[in-house]
């Protein structure tokens, strides 16, 4: 791999200790000959990765999120530093980041290309989302009505709280919570989850890397609110029906060459054996 010449500190001041950490790995990365900069703005402007090899982002997977259309416009790569609980996305402690990184910048790293999900409304306004894209009922207004084709075939009429449309990194996410299928972080597909569907046949559905999902609303029903990434983007019934499918473009993530994804799995879902190792 390349080595890295410019960083960029991604700081989520909320967390205890974090700029603290900034300035620390900043200085490692300095006496490693790498030029670096430290930045508080959350979520970064489109522009805020220009002519930068590496975002080191510390806080957590919500704080990763921040950064997504930043890395996405740059092709920046982002490694992820968790100041809280073990992460999906910022895998690394500030301990391991601080051990490691003179040997990341001098390219002995690994990226993992993340698929992204597209959405894009009725009027041609698109948003990427590194974990899901949500359509869901506004609190108190019943069951959303929705209808969804797949490369402009029918797949299903929808009478539920809501539809997850998510990545296999967002597959561990709320689309898990809504008891939808784990998907391995290399394939590229959506899975379809409805939440708390009115009929029982309703279940998840995995669609490839190709398809071309539109969503629109039935009347009579409420217009459901789309969310991305957790954040709300779109509430009018203008913007459908709408269009999800997989990017071209990748999000770039930094992991050790020896991570594995299933050791993280198997520690945040508390499956198996606690004495099992990777081989």
């Amino acid at each position: 791999m390349n080595p890295i010449q410019t960083i960029t500190f991604a700081v989520n001041t909320s967390k205890p200790g974090a700029e603290e950490a900034a300035r620390y790995l900043a200085g490692i990365a300095q006496c490693e000959g790498a030029q670096t900069q430290i930045t508080t703005q959350y979520p970064l402007p489109t522009d805020g990765l220009n002519g930068q090899d590496l975002c080191c982002v510390i806080g957590g997977d919500g704080t990763l999120l921040g950064v997504l259309d930043a890395a996405l416009e740059s092709d920046c790569a982002v490694l992820g530093i968790n100041m809280g609980k073990l992460g999906f996305l910022a895998t690394y402690t500030e301990q391991e980041a601080a051990r490691d990184l003179p040997q990341l910048i001098k390219g002995n790293y690994a990226i993992a290309d993340r698929s992204i999900v597209c959405c894009e409304t009725q009027g041609g306004e698109s948003v990427y989302g590194l974990n899901d894209v949500v359509l869901k009922e506004t609190e108190g207004s019943g069951l959303i009505r929705l209808q969804v084709a797949a490369n402009g075939n029918p797949v299903s009429e929808y009478h539920c709280d809501g539809l997850i449309f998510s990545t296999p990194t967002g597959s561990t996410a709320y689309n898990l919570s809504a008891g939808g299928p784990i998907i391995g972080p290399k394939v590229s597909a959506i899975a379809m989850t409805p939440i708390c569907p009115h009929t029982l046949g309703n279940r998840s559905v995995i669609f490839d890397h190709s398809t071309e999902i539109k969503v629109a609303t039935l009347q009579p029903g409420p217009c459901p609110r789309i969310t991305i990434d957790g954040r709300v983007h779109f509430k009018s019934e203008s913007n459908f029906p709408i269009k999800i499918t997989i990017a071209e473009k990748r999000f770039r993530l930094m992991q050790n060459p020896n991570h594995s994804h299933f050791a993280i799995v198997r520690d945040k879902l508390k499956w198996g054996d606690p004495t099992i190792r990777s081989e």
